[in-house]
Parts: C-alpha cells; structure tokens; sequence
C-alpha cells in the first residue's frame, strides 16, 4: 500500500488516498474494509474510474465496499482509493455516545487501530466468513501530513514529524495511527508513548520477561524488536494491541494488561521479525505458534489467566475429536491452541521442547513452514499411537490451505 494522508486537528479532517498493488490476481471481484463514517470519494483502476458498492458485514463499524470489475485481475494492476472524512473531538460524555464508531481526539491526541478501519482493509469475495475476518496484511509506504501535531507514530518505531514517510516492506500486521501531541520515551525492551517514568519502571520487568520467554520458547537469541505501550486514556476505545502496538485506554497504567494483551502479538512480531514468513501459510503457521507461546507464557506467569484460557479452548485438556469443518473460527487458525497441547500431551514436555527447537531452526535456514513442522515432528522421539492421527490432521490442513486461492497473496506496496 503506497498512501498519501492528511490529518488537520484543528480543523478535524482526515482525508487520503491509498495505492494497492500486488492485488489478488484471476479475480473479478475485490472487495475492502473501511471505517462507515469515511466516504469513499472515488475509486480508480490503473488510474480509470471505476464503481464500487457498500455494504454492511460481519464489522460494527465500518462497511465493506465491492468492485466488480470485467476482466481478471493482473499483477501489473494498481486500485487507487480516494477518501475523506472527519474527526471527532471528545470533550462531554455526550460526545461518547453520539460518536462511538468514529475515529475521535481524545485530550489533542488521534488514535486510529486496526479495528478503526482508518485504512482499506483488504479481503477476499468469498461466502465463507472466515475470508471476510482475515483480512489480507499489507506492506507500506505512507506519507503523513498534520501540521498542528507534534509528532506522528505509524506502525512501529518511532514517531516522526509531520510530512515523514513510514515504511515497512514486510507484511507482519494491522497498522496503528497515533498523531497529536504526547510524550515519547525509548526504553531498554519497549517504547512508551505517555507513560509517566514511575510507570516505565514498573512495566519494564515484565517486558523484560516477556523477552526473556520468547528467547527460552524459541530457544535461539533473536533480534531486539521494541514493542511500543501506548497510554492514551479514552472513554470510548477499549484496549487494544495491534502488530507490536499496545494501546492501553484504561485511566491508569495496569501492568497486568501486558501478561494479557501483549504476548501473542508480541510473539508473533518476534517470530515474524527472526524467522521471516514468506507466505501466507507461513504467517498463518507463526500466527499459531503465537498463540500457543501465549498460552505457555500465562501458564508460567498468570494462572488464573491461564486457567480461564484454557478452559475455553479445551477444557480439561481432553483430547478433541477433529474440529468440524464448517466452524469459522477454527478455519481461520492452521492449527488451533488445543491442538499443540494435544501435541504436548502427546509426546511430553522435553519432547515439546526439541520439537520447538528443530520448528525455529528449519524455519530460520529458510524452509517452508509444512517441512519445518513435519521434519521437526519425525526428529522427535515419541512411540504414541495418538500422535500419528494428530500430525495427519495438522498436515491436512496445511495441504487444504496450500489449495486455497490466493494463498500465498501479499497485497502490498
């Protein structure tokens, strides 16, 4: 995505214009996200005006707007969006309740996430809901323009000022917008954006432990990737964590929402930081060691997390039946959490961790995520007759997702 936005705070505009490329070829149909209160100005196809439909689904508050076009799409094809919209500026509690859905100021600061819909979210056509949860994630180049901010942040790293570009040529997750004025510190294993130095304390252990963890689950010493903690107390978001991205909208710094929100996207921005996914199964397959690595994490650091975590995912820990086909939110996971605990059970603890071990390694000498999964499962030393249903079902859905269309499709800059 190639992106151009203006921001005026003073006088509450957001307008823009986003480029995709990379788009989902041998397709009539793209379809995209984007917040309900922004109006899609005009849509261009190689630079050709072009219609496009919206409607409302499976998203509170944004609409998904349709293009049919009357050939296949190419890989030289490039979808310009034209959008503007406004801001809000929350001052009463009438304000919270008029504008929930909005993107709004809060106290001279714009904090626009991924559920926010800010930017065109792209997703495939399709009937099923799981293509229409699981946007595709999108490499950038965006140019942000405020002139009455001090500074902006967008994505990661650091906040900029106004009229810099922010690139990321790897496609790792949602993009969070922070522009006005607030504070920004660097620390040893996070940034902060807002936080007081009383609090910068208190936090930095459990990111250390949470660094310290994702060293020992991986058991290789990877890159130091900060996350970025966000305080920006808002009556009208809820928390939030994008990407590496943590938004904290509570009145008061609350360390326990580091064990809760920050592991599995911090994991998965380490995994997809040292052992780069090239695909789109690649990605879906770190997406599931995050989510296991998250469970471990609260099992060592917050039971009562823990327990209710996995009372949800599998109670007991009995071992399931194959997960039922037609269940969406199990088709948008390769392998589910109860499924690498399954796997645990399985072949015990220490088997777990060489299992581990051998995944990271194949993955960091560049091999695909199916040989890295099946030739570190064969290094293991486990006679159970259950594992080899388990590895059957966990290799049928690597191969189902290897025939989905579009399955290694980046949309990008």
């Amino acid at each position: 995505m190639d992106a151009s936005v203006s921001i005026s705070l003073s006088e509450e505009r957001f307008d823009a214009v986003y480029t995709l490329s990379n788009l989902p070829v041998n397709s009539q149909k793209l379809s995209f996200k984007l917040n309900k209160h922004f109006k899609v100005k005009q849509v261009y196809l190689n630079e050709d005006p072009i219609a496009s439909s919206k409607y409302p689904q499976n998203c509170n508050d944004c609409l998904t707007h349709n293009i049919n076009i009357n050939r296949p799409l190419n890989d030289l094809d490039r979808l310009k969006i034209e959008i503007s919209g406004e801001l809000k500026n929350l001052e009463t509690e009438r304000d919270v309740r008029r504008h929930k859905g909005e993107v709004v100021l809060v106290d001279g600061v714009l904090f626009a996430g991924a559920n926010d819909y800010w930017y065109p979210q792209v997703v495939r056509t399709s009937g099923s809901l799981s293509e229409y949860i699981n946007p595709f994630n999108m490499t950038y180049s965006i140019t942000a323009t405020c002139t009455d901010c001090d500074q902006i942040y967008l994505g990661k790293g650091t906040p900029k000022t106004s009229g810099s570009t922010f690139v990321n040529d790897r496609a790792e997750g949602d993009i969070t917008l922070i522009a006005g004025n607030f504070d920004f510190k660097e620390g040893t294993y996070a940034n902060y954006i807002n936080v007081s130095d009383a609090d910068i304390q208190r936090i930095q252990s459990r990111f250390s432990k949470t660094q310290k963890f994702l060293e020992e689950f991986t058991q290789i010493e990877g890159n130091q990737n900060k996350t970025v903690y966000a305080q920006l107390e808002s009556p009208i978001y809820g928390n939030e964590a994008n990407y590496n991205t943590i938004v904290n909208t509570s009145p008061k710094v609350d360390i326990n929402k580091v064990d809760e929100n920050l592991t599995e996207d911090a994991a998965y921005y380490y995994f997809a930081s040292n052992f780069e996914p090239k695909t789109k199964i690649d990605k879906l397959y770190l997406q599931a060691l995050a989510k296991y690595a998250r469970i471990k994490y609260l099992e060592l650091n917050n039971r009562v997390q823990y327990d209710r975590v996995t009372g949800i995912i599998q109670p007991r820990f009995v071992p399931q039946e194959p997960a039922v086909v037609s269940q969406p939110q199990l088709q948008a996971l390769l392998i589910t959490p109860s499924q690498f605990i399954e796997l645990e059970q399985s072949i015990g603890a220490e088997q777990m961790k060489i299992f581990l071990k051998n995944t990271f390694q194949n993955l960091a000498y560049g091999k695909s995520s199916f040989d890295a999964f099946t030739e570190s499962i064969t290094s293991i030393d486990a006679p159970n007759t259950d594992l080899e249903s388990l590895v059957t079902r966990v290799q049928n859905q690597f191969e189902l997702r290897a025939a989905e269309r579009n399955t290694d499709v980046i949309v990008g800059f």
